[in-house]
């Protein structure tokens, strides 16, 4: 691997991580109410959230531009590494592949994680549901009915939901039809005869889940911590 792949490479994750770091919800909680998102209700500076503390302008403005941040990630990786210069020989572009898979995930991952307020942050689903509706906006649909349903007809939490649909994502991704703008993917995406599975679709997916997965498990953890302390004190 030549050294200017590895810069792209390197950038492309950096760049991936610092886009998902933007917390837009604690910005904007800031600048137009001079109050930190992170105090209120539960503490979660996250799209949901925002909208609750805030109002629906504000709220909505930034679960937007969170969407947004997954969505311009996959976008830009789609942009640069399908250009000829990658592609190989024999069709297949393993540099588009990869970072198809990892950018989104670091996206995800600054989202939760973010360096610009001590590594904290939200749950990821706004950043999630950006990468998915550009890479495949069928299984985003899935996504977002399924969502919806679970939480205004089965009235489950958003948290709860977020973590239904993220685990039916999965199998989704594999076997949904492949979708503008992934018409034109290479050999490498699929597997079988008349690509029975959608192997990389399938894998980036994958990887976007696990990362809000353990950020779910995260959370579910610190929260029964806090609820063991405080019964500690109680009693």
């Amino acid at each position: 691997m030549s050294a200017i792949n590895i810069l792209w490479i390197s950038l492309t994750c950096i760049g991936s991580y610092l886009i998902g770091s933007i917390p837009f919800t604690v910005l904007f909680g800031r600048l137009f109410k001079g109050d930190d998102l992170r105090k209120h209700h539960t503490g979660n500076p996250g799209g949901f959230n925002a909208i609750r503390t805030f109002g629906l302008p504000i709220g909505l403005t930034a679960l937007f531009l969170d969407i947004l941040k997954g969505f311009i990630t996959i976008l830009v990786i789609d942009q640069i590494y399908s250009r000829p210069y990658f592609v190989n020989e024999n069709g297949s572009n393993l540099f588009f592949t990869s970072m198809c898979i990892i950018g989104p995930a670091l996206a995800i991952l600054g989202h939760n994680y973010s360096i610009y307020i001590n590594f904290s942050g939200g749950q990821g689903l706004s950043v999630f549901m950006g990468a998915l509706f550009y890479v495949n906006p069928i299984v985003f649909a899935f996504y977002a009915i399924t969502y919806i349903l679970l939480v205004a007809v089965l009235k489950l939490s958003n948290r709860i939901a977020g973590l239904i649909v993220v685990i039916l994502c999965i199998p989704d991704g594999l076997f949904l039809p492949l979708a503008p703008p992934w018409a034109h993917i290479l050999n490498d995406w699929v597997a079988g005869g008349s690509g029975f599975l959608y192997v990389t679709q399938g894998l980036v997916v994958l990887a976007m889940s696990l990362v809000l997965l353990s950020s779910m498990l995260k959370n579910v953890i610190v929260k029964s911590k806090i609820g063991i302390e405080k019964m500690t004190e109680v009693g």
